[in-house]
């Protein structure tokens, strides 16, 4: 058995594992399945593998061109399966055009077949590496691990495409098949790794956003926010700046769900939250902090500037108006402020501004106190 297909079937093995593992991968709701096109990259890989390896020992025209469409599909359906996991602005018409103008080249101008598939491969490797940098999700360790890859992977194909000039001579093709099984099981491996790296990274933060966001309005849950403010304590503790907390709930909540249906109250609920979050800062802290009632951390904040940002919040929820079928639906709601003085325990201030909160209730509801005003 040739050297060549040991390595061939050691790909062709490799491939086969990942195909199979391959069934593992899920894509969000609603994506593009980049799964499905991945599956085809594996499965025309191990065709590909077999047809170059019947090439070698046999050279005929048939098997030379079953190898350059199983490689025009191996190629094609790995780019498509990137663009479509990182939701890239390229568009796929881009991978069809030229998969069709590698393959019609091929065929029609034999002499520089060579230096067509390097082309090709080129061209899409960099596309690949290109998608998997700006990926709309978020780039994870796992997309910047296959971009190298793809990258060092267009380097050495660059580099041999360079020395491979003129018209291709039978010694050319020996060279570039040494190039693609040398680098293949690498390449494959490499490859591999990293991708399902990148669905398990994926994974592991869709697990940590569902363990740390509320559900509803996307913002942080409670357990979140208990975390936060520990930070958010030690922090403004060590450098002795001010911090506030601001605990509110929508006015007269109960009323809406029963007068309008409990899809009202939720959208009452996002739209509200959607107000909160519009007044803030990157790093002030946003938190659900059950039912209607949400609870805020404003770091570097004095009393005033934070009753300020309050009284704003205030005005514009009262510009809220859903429409729904039973009429529109208008929210005011109410608003404790207080500035923070234990710094071991957060839960004294949430106390505090819980009873500025119901003191804005007391006052008439669409109000905002502080806990300061409360005690005097």
């Amino acid at each position: 058995m040739s050297t060549h297909v040991e390595i061939a079937l050691a790909v062709i093995l490799i491939s086969l594992v990942m195909f199979f593992a391959s069934l593992l991968f899920h894509d969000k709701a609603g994506d593009k399945p980049a799964r499905i096109a991945f599956r085809t990259f594996y499965f025309s890989a191990i065709l590909f593998f077999i047809s170059i390896s019947n090439f070698v020992s046999e050279p005929a025209p048939f098997n030379d061109l079953l190898t350059d469409i199983f490689f025009a599909i191996s190629n094609a359906s790995l780019t498509l399966g990137i663009l479509w996991r990182c939701k890239s602005r390229l568009p796929e018409e881009l991978v069809y055009g030229l998969t069709t103008l590698y393959l019609c080249m091929d065929v029609f101008i034999n002499a520089y077949s060579v230096q067509f598939a390097y082309s090709y491969n080129v061209i899409c490797s960099l596309i690949c590496a290109y998608a998997l940098l700006n990926r709309q999700d978020g780039v994870n360790t796992g997309d910047k691990g296959m971009a190298a890859i793809l990258f060092v992977h267009a380097v050495l194909l660059i580099i041999n495409l360079i020395s491979v000039t003129g018209v291709v001579e039978a010694g050319l093709y020996s060279k570039f098949m040494t190039v693609v099984f040398v680098f293949a099981p690498a390449y494959m491996a490499g490859l591999t790794i990293f991708l399902f790296a990148s669905y398990m990274l994926d994974a592991r933060k869709a697990l940590e956003i569902q363990a740390t966001t509320d559900p509803l309005t996307g913002l942080y849950n409670r357990r979140f926010f208990f975390e936060q403010a520990k930070l958010a304590l030690s922090t403004s503790e060590r450098h002795g700046e001010p911090l506030c907390l601001m605990m509110c709930d929508i006015d007269h909540f109960k009323d809406i769900n029963d007068s309008f249906g409990h899809k009202a109250g939720d959208s009452a609920i996002k739209a509200f939250s959607n107000v909160l979050q519009a007044s803030l800062r990157v790093e002030d802290v946003l938190a659900r902090y059950g039912g209607e009632e949400f609870v805020i951390l404003l770091p570097q904040t004095s009393l005033s500037k934070a009753q300020h940002v309050a009284e704003r919040m205030r005005s514009e929820t009262e510009n809220i108006a859903l429409a729904s079928e039973k009429g529109c639906i208008n929210i005011t709601a109410s608003f404790g402020v207080c500035q923070v003085g234990e710094f071991k325990d957060i839960e004294t201030s949430i106390n505090h501004a819980d009873k500025a909160m119901y003191a804005a209730k007391s006052a008439g509801r669409n109000n905002v106190k502080t806990y300061s005003a409360v005690l005097t």
